[in-house]
C-alpha cells in the first residue's frame, strides 16, 4: 500500500486546509460522476462547477499572494461571497433560464448587486490563481463597452448599458457562463483528474523510468530524458509550466550535473514540457475549447495535432544531441531496470491505452476522460507498488481538483472578453480590418495573426489568448482562404508558444527558477530551441498533409521530407555537426529546412540537395580536422 497517510491527508493539517480537500474532492466527484452519468443543464453544470472552484481558490491561495498560510479577512469575505452569488442562480434556476428573457427583463436590485460580486470574484481569482496581467486585460474588456462610444474609428461601437453587461455576465448562459467555462465544466477537468491520479498511483514513475531507459545512456542523456519524458509526461498532462515543475525538478539539476549550461538546461525543459500543449492524446484546454468553437471532433483535432507535434519533439531531440556532442559530455550511467519498471508499473500504461482508445473510437472527450478516471483507479489495485490507499486517493481528487482551477479561472475570465467582443461587435470589424492589412496577401495575413497571438499571451493564459483570435483574427484567416481546421491550428500553436516566447514566458522562468538561471537569457534561447513550432504552422497552412489530411501518398513523403527538414533545421539553430558550422552553412542549413518542410516534392529535392552538400563539406571538414596533428 503506497501513497499517502490518514494522518498526512487529515490530522496533520489546519482546518482550512482539510475544508479545502473536501471541497476539491467533492468537486472531482462532482466531474467523474456528471461524465459518466450524464451532464446537468448547461448552466447548472457550469454554476456547481465554478462555485466550486472559486471556494477552492480562496482556501487555498492567500490574498497576498502565498498558497499557504493562514486565513485572512480578504480571503473569508470573498469566500462568504460565493454562497449567494452562486446559489441565488441555483435556487432562482427555473426564473433564470425560462422565464426570464435576456436584455428584456430588467434586473432586480439584488441580481445587480450579486452581479456585481460575481465579476468580482472571478477578476479576484484571476488575479490570484493566473497572474495581474490577466485581471486588468479582462477589466479592459469590461470596460470597453462603456468607452466604446467615444473611440475613434474600428473601436468605435454603439453604448452599452451597463447593467446588460452585467445581464449577460450573471443571469445568462453567456459571458462567464459562457462556451468556455461549459468546455471546462464538462471536459478539461476529467483529463486533469485522470493525470493527478496517474501520477500519485505510479504513472511519473513508469513514465520517467522509461524514459531513462530509452534516452539516459545515450549521448547527452539527462537532456533526452527531458525531452523524451517531457513528452510522455505530456500524453497525459497538456500543461506546459504543471510539466516544468514535475519532470523539471529532476532533469534540470541532472542536464546542469552532465554539464549543460543552467540557461540551456532550463530552456530544453521549458520547451520540451511546452509541447505538453500540443501533445496528443491529453492536450492543452485550448484544443478542447477549439474542438466546441469550430465544432471539429475532438478525436479530430488529435489527429491533426499527431505529426506537428513528433516534428516539434524531434527538433529538440536532435538538437540537444548536437549540443552534447559538441561539448564531448559524456555518457550518463543509470542502474533503472527496463523489466523491473515494467513487472511494477507497466500496468499503469493500460489507462492511458484505454484513454486513446475511446478518443479515436468515437466516444466524446467527457465519457472517455470519465471511464479513462476509472480504469486507472481500477488499473492501480492491481499491484502493490501501485496500489492507491483512500486517503491517497482523496489525495489525487484533491490534486486534481487544485490543478483545474487555472483553467476554471481562465475559462470564466475568457467568458467575459468574449461577451465583451460579442455585445459591441469589435470582433467582426478588427477581423475585416485585419483582411484589409494584409491586403487580400496570405504570408502577410499569417505574419499578423502570428503576432496577434504572441502579443495576446504577453497578457493572457493560451485559453483565452485562442478564444480571442476566434473572435477576430481566425474568421479572417478563413477568409484569406485557410481552411477552418488550419486556421484554428494555427491559431491554437501561437497561443501555446507564448508561454515560452518573452516577456511573458512563464514555462522559461519557472524553468529558470529551477535551474537558477537567467530567466530572460532563458525565454529567448527556449525560442529559438522552438522555431521548428514557428515555422511548421506556416507550413501546413499551404499544403495540409502536415496535418495527416490529403492523400497517403502525399502524406508519407511530407512525413519523410518533414523529419529531414527538422534535422537540417536543428543544426541549423546549433550551428554543428561532427564540427562548427561556419556562417553560411547555417543558413545553408536553414534554407535546406523550409525547403525540406515545405510539403513540395520539388522544393524538397532542393532542399536535399543543399542539405547532402553541407553534410559532404561537414564530413570532408571533420577528416582534415582528425588528421591535422594536434
Amino acid at each position: 500500500m503506497s501513497g499517502t497517510t490518514w494522518k498526512e491527508f487529515w490530522s496533520d493539517r489546519p482546518a482550512y486546509q482539510r475544508t479545502g480537500a473536501v471541497v476539491g474532492i467533492v468537486l472531482a466527484i462532482f466531474q467523474i460522476y456528471t461524465a459518466i452519468f450524464g451532464s446537468l443543464d448547461a448552466m447548472m453544470q457550469r454554476s456547481i462547477h465554478l462555485g466550486l472552484g472559486l471556494l477552492l481558490v480562496f482556501l487555498t491561495y492567500r490574498a497576498g499572494g502565498a498558497k499557504s498560510g493562514r486565513l485572512g479577512w480578504l480571503d473569508v469575505l470573498p469566500l462568504l461571497a460565493v454562497f449567494p452569488a452562486i446559489g441565488y442562480i441555483l435556487l432562482r434556476y427555473e426564473w433564470i433560464t425560462v422565464e426570464r428573457f435576456s436584455f428584456v427583463t430588467p434586473l432586480y436590485w439584488y441580481e445587480i448587486v450579486l452581479g456585481i460580486v460575481m465579476v468580482l470574484l472571478v477578476l479576484e481569482a484571476a488575479r490570484r490563481v493566473v497572474s495581474p496581467g490577466l485581471l486588468w486585460v479582462t477589466v479592459g474588456f469590461i470596460v470597453y463597452p462603456f468607452v466604446a462610444p467615444f473611440l475613434p474609428g474600428l473601436l468605435r461601437a454603439a453604448p452599452s448599458e451597463w447593467t446588460n453587461v452585467l445581464d449577460y455576465n450573471y443571469v445568462s448562459p453567456g459571458g462567464i457562463f459562457g462556451i468556455p467555462l461549459g468546455v471546462s465544466a464538462t471536459e478539461i477537468g476529467l483529463f486533469i483528474i485522470f493525470g493527478a491520479i496517474l501520477m500519485r498511483s505510479g504513472g511519473a514513475t513508469l513514465l520517467t523510468n522509461i524514459s531513462f531507459v530509452i534516452a539516459g545512456r545515450a549521448v547527452g542523456g539527462p537532456a533526452k530524458v527531458a525531452v523524451v519524458g517531457s513528452s510522455l509526461f505530456g500524453t497525459i498532462s497538456g500543461s506546459g509550466t504543471a510539466n516544468v515543475a514535475t519532470i523539471g525538478s529532476v532533469t534540470i539539476p541532472m542536464m546542469k550535473k552532465a554539464g549543460y549550461d543552467s540557461n540551456f538546461a532550463a530552456a530544453v525543459e521549458a520547451v520540451s514540457s511546452t509541447g505538453g500543449q500540443i501533445m496528443p492524446p491529453v492536450m492543452g484546454a485550448a484544443a478542447f475549447v477549439m474542438s466546441a468553437f469550430s465544432g471539429i471532433p475532438y478525436s479530430t483535432i488529435i489527429m491533426y495535432a499527431i505529426f506537428p507535434a513528433v516534428l516539434y519533439y524531434l527538433s529538440l531531440f536532435f538538437i540537444v544531441d548536437l549540443e552534447a556532442r559538441r561539448l564531448k559530455l559524456p555518457l550518463m550511467t543509470s542502474d533503472i531496470s527496463f523489466v523491473q519498471t515494467i513487472r511494477d508499473y507497466g500496468h499503469m500504461v493500460i489507462p492511458i491505452v484505454a484513454l486513446v482508445y475511446l478518443l479515436l473510437g468515437g466516444f466524446t472527450p467527457r465519457l472517455a476522460g470519465g471511464y479513462a478516471i476509472l480504469t486507472a483507479l481500477a488499473a492501480a489495485q492491481l499491484r502493490k507498488t501501485t496500489r492507491m490507499s483512500l486517503p491517497t486517493m482523496f489525495s489525487a481528487f484533491e490534486d486534481g481538483a487544485k490543478g483545474m482551477l487555472i483553467v476554471v479561472v481562465s475559462c470564466a475570465t475568457a467568458g467575459i472578453i468574449v461577451g465583451a467582443v460579442d455585445m459591441t461587435g469589435v470582433g467582426n470589424r478588427l477581423g475585416s480590418a485585419f483582411v484589409y492589412a494584409a491586403g487580400g496577401n496570405l504570408i502577410l495575413g499569417l505574419l499578423l495573426a502570428m503576432a496577434v497571438a504572441l502579443l495576446l499571451g504577453m497578457g493572457l493564459p493560451t485559453t483565452p489568448a485562442y478564444i480571442v483570435q476566434v473572435a477576430t483574427v481566425i474568421p479572417a484567416l478563413i477568409t484569406l482562404g485557410v481552411t477552418p481546421a488550419a486556421a484554428h491550428m494555427f491559431a491554437f500553436y501561437y497561443s501555446c508558444l507564448a508561454i515560452i516566447t518573452p516577456p511573458d514566458a512563464s514555462a522559461a522562468f519557472t524553468a529558470a527558477s529551477i535551474a537558477e538561471a537567467d530567466g530572460w537569457k532563458t525565454g529567448w534561447l527556449a525560442t529559438r530551441l522552438a522555431i521548428v513550432a514557428f515555422i511548421v504552422p506556416f507550413m501546413f497552412v499551404y499544403d495540409q498533409s502536415l496535418l495527416l489530411i490529403g492523400s497517403l501518398p502525399n502524406i508519407i513523403v511530407s512525413v519523410i521530407t518533414a523529419c529531414i527538414g527538422v534535422f537540417s533545421l536543428s543544426i541549423s539553430i546549433e550551428g554543428y555537426f561532427r564540427r562548427n558550422l561556419a556562417l553560411w552553412e547555417r543558413a545553408a542549413a536553414f534554407v535546406a529546412a523550409l525547403l525540406l518542410i515545405a510539403p513540395n516534392v520539388k522544393t524538397s529535392i532542393i532542399g536535399l540537395v543543399i542539405l547532402g552538400l553541407i553534410l559532404v563539406l561537414t564530413w570532408k571538414g571533420r577528416g582534415r580536422e582528425e588528421r591535422t596533428p594536434a
